[in-house]
């Protein structure tokens, strides 16, 4: 039988540890709602900006500029060997946040797996998701580790930006990201998704505006619109990956919490069982003994 002391501190061991997660839980929450706050803030923005670059293509003929999916497949009939493709692997740089990383990592592979006729540049994100691919022997061209720790706007956009330059020299074909969709607080889905060329799929059939002039020229505007349209893109999606870290890390710390009290339980009644058999014990000790003084 386990020592009551044994049970006492095990109990005492397992309620501390229901506290951290309980605490770590409201600090992802806290979190996760500032980055919802961000999401929301940058939205309109985003939306208004999608209009006007979706009127625009439609009022460039050909689809001729070359951040734009279209152009790009006609540049390339003719063409010099295929550029490599940059895969941007979004992790987490802290851990206790479940099979997030874990996810991620089958996701990349996944990719690679289908884009195996390409050269592939692997650039991970995140200290946690880095050390994973490295204790499995992944290949990766660039490790990010700690970029999540105070991530702004500016930070993401001069990475962004970098990959950008790239593109238009031509030293890189595609750009892709690998992260973790944010949908709601219930969902969330790990994807792959095109940030370069830009695609027009899903843009309306007819102009959203009225005809009014533009000043230069319609494809004088797009040219300035669409880099901003992308580096909002490449915001977003580190803004989903960020909000589904904490969401991943506030329902394993729920769980955690949940676990450890059925724990306590269960020691609990674990304990109150061996004390019951110990004062059974004493108390048919202390009648054998009284039994053994009568026969006297």
């Amino acid at each position: 039988m386990i020592p009551l002391r044994d049970i006492r501190r095990r109990i005492a061991s397992v309620r501390r540890i229901s506290h951290i997660t309980r605490a770590m839980k409201t600090v992802s929450a806290i979190r996760l709602m500032k980055v919802q706050t961000q999401v929301l803030k940058q939205k309109p923005y985003a939306l208004k900006l999608r209009e006007l670059v979706s009127d625009l293509v439609l009022r460039t003929p050909g689809n001729l500029h070359p951040l734009l999916r279209e152009a790009r497949k006609s540049e390339t009939l003719n063409s010099k060997p295929e550029t490599p493709i940059v895969v941007l692997v979004l992790g987490s740089d802290r851990g206790l946040c479940g099979p997030f990383n874990n996810n991620l990592m089958a996701e990349s592979l996944k990719f690679q797996y289908e884009y195996s006729g390409r050269e592939l540049q692997t650039v991970v994100f995140g200290k946690k998701l880095v050390d994973l691919m490295q204790s499995h022997h992944r290949p990766m061209s660039r490790k990010l580790p700690g970029f999540f720790q105070g991530m702004t706007y500016d930070k993401v956009a001069v990475l962004a930006r970098e990959f950008l330059e790239q593109y238009l020299a031509g030293r890189i074909g595609e750009l892709w990201a690998v992260y973790t969709e944010f949908r709601s607080t219930a969902r969330q889905r790990v994807k792959a998704e095109q940030i370069l060329p830009i695609g027009v799929g899903g843009i309306r059939a007819e102009p959203l505006f009225p005809e009014y002039a533009y000043e230069p020229a319609p494809f004088a505007v797009l040219d300035r619109l669409l880099p901003q349209y992308y580096l909002r893109e490449v915001w977003r999606i580190f803004l989903e990956s960020t909000a589904s870290e904490h969401m991943a890390r506030m329902l394993a710390m729920d769980m955690a919490t949940i676990n450890a009290g059925e724990m306590i339980r269960d020691l609990t009644l674990t304990f109150n069982k061996a004390r019951q058999e110990s004062i059974t014990r004493e108390l048919s000790e202390i009648s054998t003994a009284a039994e053994a003084f009568r026969d006297r």
